[in-house]
């Protein structure tokens, strides 16, 4: 599902300015044969995405909405194929492009494609459950945790390449120190966790696993490489990872932390905590840190 915008421009302008600077102007040599063959048919996936929006400009909104469906497809088919084998400043041009190219189409889908009545678009995460055979071979590499559970899974766009979550199955019998170390309550670090990868494309190459900094339960600062799965989120620009979660801190319900990510590492750009969680929705956080 996508995001709620307004168009600014006409999309077919916006869209064709975008994907004509995606072509690189001076791209190296693709490292293998089968990455020559991959841009040349991103190319033409770009001229097919141009066809398709400037084919529409005068049509019936419900045309406008299978052609604008089609083309972000074939954005993220495009952003796929460039930062899976392109390199250096070619290739962050390129996904970049790519971006907005997704974004332009996306706000041109929100203003003809208006959801049913009684209806409303959310912004979703798709997650799925993996055996450890279905994982990308880079990605078995590096993942080891306890456990043969299906593995929580999601693979998000994420800065110039994804951002994908793998999970581990939770502590059983979480001991006093560890509760301190994480500032989680015991009851969480039963629950299923997860370590969080950049990588270069959907496939898992080049993992680097995400370490994050926290504060303990007495206010030390130390750092996690798991997060809790379902207290996680993505921020709207693309490089930030969000949590919350209820701590293990005396006197504090609820904490929530947003990391921004740069060249590969997490950095804790926000740390709040609230004193009382009776307002549900409405709980108001102070923040211990803020560095936004």
């Amino acid at each position: 599902m996508f995001k709620g915008a307004t168009m600014r421009r006409a999309p077919v302008f916006a869209v064709a300015l975008l994907l004509t600077a995606m072509v690189p102007a001076a791209a190296g040599e693709p490292g293998s044969a089968a990455c020559k063959r991959e841009l040349q048919l991103a190319r033409k996936k770009m001229q097919e995405t141009l066809a398709l929006v400037g084919a529409v400009q005068d049509a019936p909104a419900a045309e406008k909405c299978k052609a604008y469906s089609r083309s972000i497809d074939l954005a993220d088919e495009i952003r796929e194929s460039f930062a899976a084998c392109e390199r250096g400043a070619a290739r962050t041009d390129a996904v970049r492009n790519a971006d907005e190219v997704i974004d332009a189409t996306d706000q041109a889908f929100q203003k003809w494609c208006p959801p049913r009545p009684g209806m409303i678009r959310i912004r979703m995460i798709e997650v799925r459950r993996l055996t450890r055979e279905q994982l990308p071979k880079p990605l078995a590499k590096v993942h080891r945790c306890a456990g043969d559970t299906p593995i929580y899974s999601i693979n998000e766009r994420f800065d110039l390449g994804r951002l994908i979550a793998l999970g581990c199955p939770g502590d059983p019998d979480p001991t006093p120190e560890a509760v301190k170390e994480r500032n989680a309550q015991a009851d969480l670090l039963r629950k299923e966790q997860a370590h969080f990868y950049l990588t270069r494309d959907k496939d898992g190459n080049d993992p680097r696993r995400l370490t994050f900094p926290i504060f303990t339960a007495d206010g030390r600062e130390t750092t996690t490489d798991l997060l809790f799965a379902e207290r996680t989120s993505l921020g709207d620009k693309r490089d930030e990872i969000s949590a919350f979660w209820e701590p293990a801190k005396p006197g504090v319900c609820r904490l929530r932390a947003v990391w921004r990510v740069s060249d590969g590492k997490a950095n804790l750009v926000l740390w709040a905590e609230a004193t009382d969680c009776s307002a549900g929705a409405r709980t108001e956080f102070k923040p211990v840190l803020d560095r936004r």
